[in-house]
């Protein structure tokens, strides 16, 4: 019986000992395959494993003024990010990060699930630290496990100029708009981009190229060294060069600086804005970073609206400007001779009618033929007048000067104003509610339903000035001249409203007299307008233009709730022009 049971003893023993052979000689294969006929494979495998790519950034581009003045440049900082799977206790982390950084732990949670981009990607939780905010949080580099910092870039902006309309402002990238965006541009959330003005306008040209470093890292994410042959480096974004002139811009601000309105310069030979002024406005050092929501509903709050540009987005009647609208339909179809003299009485009754229509001159204006009409703004000569034109004709004209569409000014959130035609009337008033000839009345003096922007009306006397071949508006310095449609008349009609316009400025009577410049060789001309409102006081306008060593310039003023045109919008128009006229001198001395 023994010797039966040492026999399979000895036969358990050999089998254990066969079994361990045969998985000594695998394991020694296997790691003899894996270390010798596959090595290249899996030590290619290792690398990648041990290897890190960090975004890498460039600054944004510069935007100048037209003589090369910085107008928003850049300035380095420190950004703080936390990448979520290598936190050990965030709570913990964030409390004890909160007074380092001066940003509660409330504050510091929100930004985290805000921008949060999943668990093994950095997180921004914070902007424009300190050196000193750095050097603690290196201090306490144990204590931090996951949160980094890294060299930023953020917008400055310069003491010669903070005009935040057409500059516009950065906006943090979250997660609810990322997926809105342009692709190609590859934003990540808690990233800047253009949201307003020409900052969203050339996003694409300002916005930098982003590049790649691979770092070699330990088993723990440490970066041990960089792997420089692999990188991609960053581009900085390309510079813009506006059509601003700065010294012009900042003489405009100071004049409208305690009111309500806008101003613009142009060059209409080739479309280029000098100066545009939307007043009030705001401080665009707001936007640097994140805005805090306290500020932001600040200024959502404010009654006087500085967020809006009225410059392209602000809706006005249009005031007696577009009387000249009722001068070119007069004219083309020869409905009367402009010599022709009407009796202004400062009333006026339509036929088989019990209203009355005033002049703005009470007494009236006595006999005028279209070019005093023009030059004292006579109510009564275009209340007369405009009943030979029908309302077809009249919008028809008006739509032809760009009135009830957009300038296409490379800005964002133009609005195209409204110039009501018969479906318009029809649709609000109903069929009867209504007469043509009463509409009239009130479309030959810019108002009733009629709406348009400030910018609209410096195309209009763009269009005026340059006598219907008008180069399109723009800010960008390096874009081409590009024309608006031709608008073609007879020299007749562009002669009887340059001949009105230039007695509006330069006559005694003349509407706009306290316009006038003094200078002998250099003459304004232009167009008083009262566009009443109301909500309130009329919105004062003026419109005009001048030449000057074979180039034009056009300006138009709008203060808002202001008074009369003549009284308040024509001496800052005069003022404005002067000064101008001045800088160009002294320039071309030089």
């Amino acid at each position: 019986m023994l010797k039966i049971e040492n026999k399979a003893d000895i036969f358990h023993y050999r089998a254990l000992l066969f079994l361990l052979c045969f998985c000594i000689f695998s394991l020694l294969s296997r790691y003899f395959y894996l270390q010798v006929i596959d090595y290249d494979r899996h030590f290619s495998k290792s690398k990648v494993n041990s290897v890190k790519a960090l975004t890498t950034y460039a600054p944004r581009g510069l935007i100048l003024d037209r003589n090369g003045e910085i107008l928003v440049d850049n300035y380095p900082t420190y950004i703080l990010t936390v990448t979520p799977h290598e936190l050990r206790d965030r709570e913990s982390q964030f409390r004890k990060l909160s007074p380092i950084i001066n940003v509660d732990l409330e504050e510091l949670n929100r930004r985290y699930k805000k921008y949060n981009r999943g668990r093994f990607l950095p997180t921004v939780i914070a902007k424009n630290l300190t050196f000193e905010q750095i050097s603690q949080i290196e201090e306490m580099r144990l204590e931090f496990p996951g949160i980094q910092y890294d060299r930023s870039d953020e917008r400055i902006y310069s003491s010669i100029l903070n005009d935040a309309h057409f500059l516009g402002y950065l906006r943090e990238v979250d997660r609810e708009i990322v997926p809105k965006l342009d692709k190609s541009l590859l934003y990540r959330a808690g990233e800047l981009m253009g949201w307003q003005g020409v900052e969203k306008q050339y996003e694409k040209e300002l916005r930098f190229s982003k590049g790649i470093d691979y770092v070699e890292v330990d088993t723990y994410g440490r970066e041990v060294f960089s792997l420089d042959q692999d990188n991609i480096p960053a581009f900085p974004g390309e510079d813009l060069s506006l059509t601003i002139d700065s010294n012009l811009q900042q003489y405009c601000r100071n004049i409208l600086q305690d009111k309500k309105g806008s101003i613009l310069v142009s060059n209409v030979d080739t479309g280029e804005i000098l100066s545009m002024v939307s007043s009030p406005s705001y401080d665009l050092s707001v936007y640097r970073g994140e805005t805090l929501q306290t500020e932001w509903d600040s200024l959502l709050r404010d009654q006087d609206n500085p967020l809006l540009n009225r410059s392209i987005g602000g809706l006005y009647p249009a005031g007696s400007k577009l009387k000249l609208i009722t001068v070119i339909n007069l004219v083309e179809d020869s409905l009367l001779d402009p010599s022709d003299d009407l009796l202004c009485t400062g009333i006026y009754s339509p036929p088989g009618s019990t209203s009355e229509f005033r002049c703005w001159n009470e007494n009236g204006h006595g006999l005028v033929d279209m070019n005093k009409a023009i030059a004292q703004s006579c109510n009564i000569y275009f209340y007369e007048t405009v009943q030979l034109v029908t309302l077809k004709d009249w919008t028809d004209t008006a739509k032809k000067f760009g009135f009830n569409t957009l300038t296409e000014i490379d800005l964002p959130n133009e609005k195209d104003g409204l110039i009501p035609d018969k479906e318009f009337y029809i649709n609000n008033y109903g069929r009867w509610g209504w007469s043509e000839r009463g509409v009239l009345l009130n479309l030959t003096l810019g108002q009733g339903d009629i709406l348009i922007t400030p910018v609209q009306a410096l195309r209009f006397i763009n269009h005026i000035a340059s006598r219907g071949n008008t180069a399109k508006l723009r800010l960008n310095m390096s874009k081409e001249v590009s024309y608006y449609n031709k608008i073609t008349y007879e020299d007749k009609i562009w002669n009887h409203i340059w001949d009105g316009m230039f007695d509006v400025v330069n006559a005694s009577q003349g509407s706009g007299w306290r316009a006038q410049i003094n200078d002998s060789d250099i003459k304004l001309l232009g167009k008083t307008s009262t566009a009443e409102n109301p909500h309130g006081e009329p919105h004062a306008w003026f419109i005009g233009f001048f030449e000057m060593e074979n180039t034009t310039y056009s300006i138009v003023v709008m203060v808002e709730n202001g008074g009369g045109g003549g009284a308040i919008a024509s001496p800052i128009a005069g003022d404005i022009v002067s000064y101008y006229i001045n800088s160009l001198k002294s320039f071309a001395e030089k």
